[in-house]
């Protein structure tokens, strides 16, 4: 495995694999937020080069939590497009996202802080499931699946651009 992500930008267009993990308990999920954004996302991270998408997803949450989460199944396999302003720039993201149920091993309930590229601070929240309809949860199709776990592998396409109707 090689220590960079898979992925690439060309002019103001970026490309990203990823992996999410849905972490579900006691009703709750963890979400997380940051110092630049108004909503929650689920947990991701970028897949590196020559590393399996299991093990990036077991990789990432780890990392994000400090806690000893494995992966329990995959659940879908997401295509989002949205746009992402950042230092006054807009680009335009087309990310493919493995989401896998994660189940948590010996730390449940991880009270961490991360830090992130441009001086950014990611915080963990656990928000109950029912408190979730009007809450800005990103991407939509994962909040979706929090709250209906598909049974079987499932593939989206969600564009959730600016400028896109849908």
């Amino acid at each position: 495995m090689i220590n960079m992500d898979c992925g690439f930008k060309s002019g103001k267009n970026v490309f990203r694999y990823r992996v999410a993990g849905i972490i579900l308990d006691d009703g709750k999920a963890l979400l997380a937020t940051n110092t630049m954004t108004g909503y929650f996302y689920i947990l991701s991270g970028a897949v590196n080069l020559g590393e399996a998408s299991e093990e990036a997803a077991v990789r990432v949450i780890n990392e994000k939590t400090g806690g000893d989460y494995n992966v329990s199944r995959l659940l879908t396999i997401v295509e989002t497009f949205f746009d992402y302003e950042f230092n006054d720039t807009k680009y335009d993201f087309q990310e493919v996202t493995f989401y896998y149920l994660m189940e948590p091993g010996d730390i449940k309930y991880p009270e961490q802080k991360n830090r992130l590229g441009g001086g950014r601070t990611e915080t963990l929240h656990w928000i109950p499931l029912s408190e979730t309809a009007g809450k800005d949860i990103r991407p939509k199709a994962g909040k979706e699946m929090m709250l209906d776990l598909p049974l079987q592998v499932e593939t989206i396409i969600s564009d959730e651009r600016s400028d896109h109707s849908s």
